[in-house]
């Protein structure tokens, strides 16, 4: 974990039941910070260890979602992790996204305008903002083309956050994530992260579907380094109101690593599928991201390279795997 002077900034973790936000979560306590979960509801995966040490707020106990955003918004730093995930699935259910994205969002916004002080915002967006990648490496300015409603909707969160800060009622920095993966604080309910699917099934004997021939390039980001990111968008005054490519700035083939995880786990070979309509058509395509400003700006320096973090992952899920979870 990268070494911070200490702080006593008050956040609000939103979506800290999933992935990403629970090793978020136990960064910021780690590192003394006051902070406050948001979720629908607690029951929604196994409480994590850390579950006594924060604030709930639970918007679906509550008979007034719109105060509980509000108390949510009237915090220093929020980062926001929400909303629904996939791209097919966002693409049969167009509208379910609309909501659980886009008016999840459009609400909380609202309420920030009652804030006493304006809050910092960090939104985890996602690289499939850019869609079918024309030039590699890519820059934060490249073209938004999305191709699937998925990244559409985070398109348009991305712009919501840039009118508030217009209008003075928030700052915000976006980060466009790529693929993150690592070990688990406690299982979340669901995850789209590929290289923890393809290390469980590898453990368990079956081999890894791929479409195609595995040729596409992935920029895969191990979860330390991403929680180390989204901390420094937190607290460092240069990101405010930024966007920045969060990555590990070296890409592979999605081929190459699962022949790193097989080279770890005793595994059979890799099946290789045609395309699926719905898949070919929101596929993007290779994609190698440019993190020099996140560096520069930022300071960010990401320690895991992908075999690193991939026998880090590989142990933490073969123990887990022992003791039966």
């Amino acid at each position: 974990m990268m070494v911070w002077e200490p702080n006593m900034t008050r956040a609000l973790v939103w979506g800290g039941l999933g992935f990403i936000g629970q090793h978020l979560v136990h960064g910021l306590l780690q590192r003394g910070t006051e902070v406050t979960v948001l979720c629908r509801a607690r029951r929604q995966c196994p409480e994590p260890g850390w579950g006594s040490r924060v604030r709930w707020l639970e918007l679906d106990a509550s008979p007034d979602r719109e105060a509980v955003m509000r108390e949510a918004a009237a915090t220093d730093v929020v980062y926001d992790l929400a909303g629904s995930s996939g791209t097919v699935t966002s693409n049969l259910n167009p509208l379910d996204s609309l909501q659980e994205n886009c008016g999840e969002h459009l609400h909380f916004l609202r309420a920030c305008e009652s804030a006493a002080t304006p809050p910092h915002i960090v939104f985890a967006s996602s690289w499939l903002v850019h869609g079918k990648i024309d030039s590699l490496p890519v820059t934060e300015d490249c073209q938004i083309q999305p191709r699937s409603i998925y990244a559409t909707h985070k398109a348009c969160i991305e712009n919501y956050l840039r009118i508030y800060a217009c209008r003075n009622k928030i700052t915000y920095t976006v980060c466009r994530i790529s693929n993150p993966y690592g070990p688990y604080h406690s299982r979340p309910r669901r995850t789209y992260n590929i290289l923890n699917l393809f290390i469980e099934q590898s453990l368990a004997g079956k081999p890894v579907f791929l479409f195609g021939d595995g040729s596409q390039l992935r920029d895969y980001i191990y979860i330390d380094d991403l929680v180390d990111a989204l901390i420094l968008c937190g607290e460092c005054p240069a990101a405010r109101n930024e966007v920045f490519n969060i990555s590990l700035g070296r890409s592979h083939s999605i081929l190459e690593a699962v022949g790193m995880i097989r080279s770890m786990v005793a595994a059979p070979p890799p099946v290789f599928m045609p395309w699926e309509a719905e898949y070919l058509a929101a596929e993007s395509g290779s994609y190698v991201a440019d993190i020099g400003k996140a560096r520069r700006l930022l300071g960010f320096k990401p320690r895991f390279s992908l075999r690193r973090g991939l026998e880090t992952t590989v142990c933490h899920l073969r123990d887990l795997r022992i003791a039966g979870d």
